[in-house]
C-alpha cells in the first residue's frame, strides 16, 4: 500500500499547490476563490487519505482517517459554494454561505469529537488499514455529500440551458469534470466502504485528476477564471522539471554502470561535464519551452514596459492620426498578435472602423452606442467573457439592445473592446479577435497593458486632432489671405488702368477746356473787327463766344460734379420742384443747337405730372448732359422728351433717333471716363484715344439718379436711336433735407468684400 500512499500524497500536493496558485492569481473574484477552497479541499482529502493507509500506528491513522472525512465532505461545501457563484453570476452572501455551512460544521464536529457516530476506530492490517465506521452516521455523512454534490450538478446543469456563448461552454466543462470526478470518487470511497469494502479507496482522489483537467482545458481555451497565464506558468515549471528529472535519472543511471565512486576522479571529470551540457542543453529546451507556450497558451515573451516606453518615445515624431494609429498596431502585432484588429473612430456624423488586421463586416453603431452608454459606460475594457463568462452580471438582467451587442460580438467573433478615452470622452475603440486559433481569451496582463496604451493612444489623438484643426485654420486663413491677396491686385489692376484712362482724359479735358476759351478769344478779336462794319457778323460771333462759355461751364461743373461723386463729398438738397419747368429751361437752352442741326426737339409732358422731390440744381444737371448727348449724336429726326408717373416716380425718356450703342457697350455706361468707342486705331495700328466728350457726363448722370432714390436705364438699336429712361420720387410732403453722401468704409471705397 506504500505506492499508493505515495500517488495519492503527489495528488494531495498537486492539488494544493494549484489551489493556493489559483487563489493568490485572482483573490478579488469569488468564484475564483471558491473554485481555489474546493482545489485546497480535494488535495488536503487526498493527503488525509494517504496519512491514514500509509501509517502503521492506531491513533495516528485514526487522525487521518477523520482528516480525509472532514476534508470530503468541505469538498462537496465548497463545491456547491463555487457552483452557486458562477450561475447566480453574483457573490454568495455570508448568510447562505453561513446556513449552508452548519450541516458541513455539525457533521464536522462530530467526526472529529465523537468515536461512535461516525469512524469507532481503525483496523491496521498488513493487506491495508480500514476504518470501522457506524453505519447510520456513515448514511447520514454519505447523504450530506450526495445531496450537496448533487445540487452543486443540478445548478450547474439549469444554468448551462440559460448560458450562452462562452460562459456555455464554461459551464459544460466544469459539469463534465465535477460528474466525472463524483460519480467515480463517490461509488469508490462512500458507497463501497458502505458496502464493506475498504480496500479501493485510494482509486477515489485519482479521479480529481480528470477535474483538474477538465478546469485546465477550460483555462487555456476559455479563459476560465482568466487564469491563462497561470496555466503557463504551471506548464513551465512542470515542463523544466520534468527536463532535470529525465536528465538526473539518465546521470545516475551512467554514474551507476560506468563509475563505482561518486567521488572518484573519473566520476567528478564526468559530472563536470555532464552538467554544462546539461544546462547548455536546459537553455535550448527552455527558449523552446518558452516560445511554444507564449505562442500556444499565453506570450510570457515580451516587456510591456518596454514597448509603452517606445511608443511614448515615438509619439513626438508623430503629428497625424494615421502615424499614431499605426505604430499601435505595429506594437500590439509585435506582442499579442490577434487574429483581428481594428480601431473604431467617432467622426462625428458617422462611425469609421479601420482594420489593420483580417477584415469584418459589423454593425457599428451598436457596438459604439454599447460601450460608450449605459450599462457599460465609463468601463476600460470590455471582454466577450466577461460579458458572458465571468459570472459578473446575470445575462436575463440584460436589456434587448445589450443582448444584440453581445450577439454581434460573438456573431463576429470580436472577444475584447478598449475604448480609447480623453477626458471621459471616448475618442475610439480598439477592437480585437480571437488571440489565436487555439484560445478566444486574453490575460490580464495583457488587458493591462493594451489600456495603457489606449490611455496613450487618446491623448495623442487629441493632440493629433487639434494639430489638424489648426493645420486647417492655417490652410483657410492661407486660402482667404490668397484670395484677398488676389483681389487686392486685381484692384490694383483696374486702379492702374483707372489712372492711365485718366492720364488720358485729362489730355482730352485740357484741349476739351482749352478749345471753347481760345473759340472765345478769336471771336471776341473778330467781333472787334466787325462791330462797326457789319452788325450781322457781329452777332454771329457773339452767339459763338456764348455757347463756347457755356460749354466751359459744363464741362467744368462735370468735372466737379465727378469729382465729389468720386469722393463721395455731393450734397444733396432735396426740395419740392417742378420737373415741367426744369424740361422747358433745358429744351430752350439747347434750342439754337437744334436748330442749327435742323432737328426737332417735342416735348410730350403729362398735363398732370406731380412735382418731385430731389435737388432742382442736379435734376438740371441731368437733363442738360442727356439733352446735349442726344442732340450731339443725332444728325437727323428728332428728340423727345417724353414723362409718365406712378404713385411714387415720375419716369423721364429722352429719346433720340441717332446712331444708337452697341449692345456690348450699353452696361458700361455710366462708367468714369467711359465713352463708346473710345479708342481708335492710329497710323500706326496703336490704340488713341479718340477726341471730343470727356466721359464724365453720363458718369455724373448714373450717379446722380440713384443718390436721388431713382433708377436709371438705358435701350438702344443701333442705326435706330437710343431711349435714356430715369426715375425720380415723387413728392409726398417730405421734409426738405440735406443728403451727405460721405462715408468712411474703406472696403465700399475700395470695392472689396468683407469676409
Amino acid at each position: 500500500m506504500a505506492n499508493y500512499a505515495y500517488a495519492l500524497i503527489l495528488i494531495g500536493v498537486v492539488n494544493v499547490f494549484f489551489g493556493i496558485y489559483a487563489w493568490g492569481s485572482v483573490k478579488e473574484s469569488q468564484s475564483v476563490r471558491l473554485f481555489a477552497y474546493s482545489v485546497l479541499a480535494v488535495g488536503m482529502w487526498g493527503i488525509g487519505l494517504a496519512g491514514f493507509l500509509y501509517t502503521r500506528e492506531p491513533s495516528l491513522a485514526l487522525f487521518w482517517a477523520k482528516f480525509h472525512y472532514v476534508a470530503s465532505i468541505y469538498i462537496a461545501y465548497f463545491v456547491l459554494l463555487f457552483i452557486l457563484s458562477i450561475s447566480w453570476n453574483k457573490k454568495v452572501s455570508f448568510v447562505q454561505g453561513f446556513l449552508l455551512h452548519l450541516p458541513i460544521l455539525l457533521i464536522s464536529l462530530v467526526t472529529v469529537f465523537s468515536n461512535e457516530l461516525l469512524i469507532r476506530g481503525v483496523s491496521i492490517e498488513a493487506s491495508g488499514n480500514t476504518a470501522i465506521l457506524y453505519r447510520p452516521g456513515h448514511i447520514i455523512y454519505g447523504s450530506i455529500f450526495v445531496i450537496y454534490f448533487l445540487t452543486a450538478l443540478i445548478v450547474n446543469l439549469v444554468f448551462i440551458f440559460k448560458s450562452r456563448g462562452i460562459e456555455k461552454k464554461q459551464l459544460t466543462l466544469i459539469f463534465a469534470g465535477l460528474l466525472l470526478a463524483g460519480i467515480l470518487g463517490g461509488v469508490f470511497n462512500l458507497l463501497l466502504p458502505l458496502l464493506g469494502n475498504y480496500k479501493l479507496i485510494w482509486v477515489g482522489p485519482q479521479f480529481t485528476i480528470i477535474f483538474l483537467g477538465v478546469t485546465f482545458i477550460g483555462i487555456l481555451r476559455y479563459q476560465l477564471f482568466n487564469m491563462r497565464l497561470l496555466a503557463g506558468k504551471v506548464i513551465n515549471v512542470l515542463g523544466s522539471s520534468l527536463f532535470f528529472y529525465f536528465a538526473f535519472v539518465l546521470f545516475l543511471r551512467i554514474h551507476e554502470i560506468f563509475f563505482d565512486s561518486v567521488f572518484s576522479t573519473q566520476a567528478m571529470v564526468f559530472g563536470f561535464f555532464s552538467a554544462v551540457l546539461i544546462v547548455l542543453l536546459y537553455q535550448k529546451y527552455e527558449y523552446l519551452l518558452q516560445k511554444n507556450i507564449s505562442s500556444r497558451i499565453v506570450n510570457l515573451g515580451f516587456e510591456a514596459s518596454k514597448y509603452i516606453e517606445r511608443f511614448n518615445s515615438n509619439l513626438g515624431n508623430m503629428v497625424t492620426e494615421e502615424e499614431i494609429l499605426k505604430e499601435v498596431s505595429d506594437i500590439i502585432f509585435e506582442t499579442i498578435n490577434p487574429l483581428y484588429f481594428s480601431v473604431m473612430l467617432d467622426r462625428g456624423d458617422s462611425i469609421i472602423n479601420k482594420q489593420y488586421k483580417g477584415n469584418k463586416v459589423f454593425d457599428l453603431d451598436i457596438v459604439w452606442e454599447s460601450v460608450t452608454k449605459a450599462p457599460f459606460k465609463k468601463e476600460t475594457n470590455l471582454a466577450l467573457g466577461s460579458l458572458v463568462g465571468s459570472f459578473k452580471v446575470a445575462t436575463d438582467s440584460y436589456d434587448k439592445k445589450t443582448l444584440d451587442f453581445i450577439h454581434t460580438l460573438e456573431k463576429n467573433d470580436l472577444y475584447l473592446l478598449i475604448p480609447i478615452y480623453y477626458t471621459n470622452q471616448v475618442l475610439g475603440i480598439f477592437v480585437l479577435g480571437k488571440r489565436d486559433l487555439s484560445s478566444t481569451m486574453y490575460i490580464h496582463d495583457e488587458i493591462s497593458f493594451l489600456e495603457s496604451l489606449s490611455s496613450i493612444t487618446g491623448a495623442s489623438l487629441a493632440r493629433a486632432t487639434l494639430y489638424e484643426q489648426v493645420d486647417n485654420l492655417n490652410r483657410n486663413l492661407q486660402k482667404e489671405v490668397d484670395e484677398q491677396t488676389k483681389e487686392l491686385q486685381q484692384k490694383v489692376l483696374e486702379l492702374e488702368e483707372a489712372r492711365r484712362k485718366e492720364r488720358d482724359m485729362i489730355d482730352i479735358m485740357g484741349h476739351e477746356l482749352r478749345t471753347p476759351i481760345t473759340i472765345a478769344k478769336l471771336n471776341i478779336d473778330l467781333m472787334k473787327k466787325y462791330i462797326e462794319t457789319n452788325p450781322k457778323e457781329y452777332k454771329k460771333y457773339l452767339d459763338r463766344v456764348k455757347n463756347s462759355i457755356e460749354n466751359e461751364i459744363r464741362l467744368i461743373n462735370a468735372l466737379l460734379t465727378s469729382a465729389k461723386l468720386e469722393g463721395e463729398k455731393v450734397e444733396l438738397h432735396r426740395e419740392r420742384i417742378s420737373l415741367k419747368e426744369i424740361i422747358e429751361n433745358v429744351v430752350h437752352t439747347y434750342a439754337y443747337e437744334a436748330e442749327n442741326k435742323k432737328l426737332k426737339v417735342m416735348q410730350d409732358i403729362d398735363e398732370d405730372m406731380p412735382d418731385i422731390f430731389a435737388d432742382k440744381v442736379r435734376v438740371t444737371e441731368i437733363m442738360d448732359n442727356l439733352l446735349n448727348n442726344a442732340i450731339k449724336y443725332t444728325e437727323e429726326g428728332s428728340v423727345i422728351i417724353q414723362t409718365s408717373h406712378t404713385p411714387d416716380h415720375v419716369q423721364v425718356n429722352v429719346i433720340d433717333s441717332g446712331m444708337g450703342i452697341p449692345d456690348e457697350e450699353i452696361p458700361k455706361l455710366g462708367t468714369k471716363f467711359h465713352r463708346v468707342g473710345n479708342y481708335i486705331k492710329g497710323k500706326d495700328k496703336f490704340d488713341i484715344v479718340r477726341p471730343g466728350g470727356t466721359g464724365l457726363g453720363l458718369y455724373v448722370v448714373f450717379a446722380l439718379v440713384e443718390q436721388m432714390g431713382g433708377k436709371i436705364w438705358v435701350k438702344s438699336d443701333l442705326g435706330k436711336g437710343t431711349t435714356f429712361s430715369f426715375t425720380l420720387p415723387v413728392y409726398t410732403n417730405q421734409t426738405e433735407d440735406i443728403v451727405d453722401t460721405k462715408t468712411n468704409d474703406m472696403y465700399k471705397k475700395f470695392g472689396l468684400k468683407k469676409s
